[in-house]
């Protein structure tokens, strides 16, 4: 597992483990309640910090974002941009 990985599965178990059996790659983090809908706005905060991104509204409102592996693969993105 790389970095952008790693850190985005350490935020979302903070509160709650994920199950072994769960394939995190396509869990919805939002409707499983790994985050809420005010915990959101943190995790982003989080995410951008960490790695020196930002996040357009269009990004963090797409059905998309709430993926493990499609915010992955949106991050992973973001940073070769950079």
């Amino acid at each position: 597992m790389n970095n952008v990985s790693v850190f985005v599965l350490s935020a979302l178990q903070k509160k709650y483990s994920i199950d072994e059996s769960v394939d995190v790659f396509s869990l919805n983090y939002v409707e499983s309640g790994y985050v809420d809908s005010l915990g959101i706005i943190q995790f982003v905060c989080e995410i951008e910090d960490e790695f020196g991104i930002t996040f357009s509204d269009e990004e963090i409102s797409s059905s998309s974002f709430h993926i493990v592996g499609e915010l992955i693969n949106l991050i992973e993105s973001k940073l070769k941009e950079n």
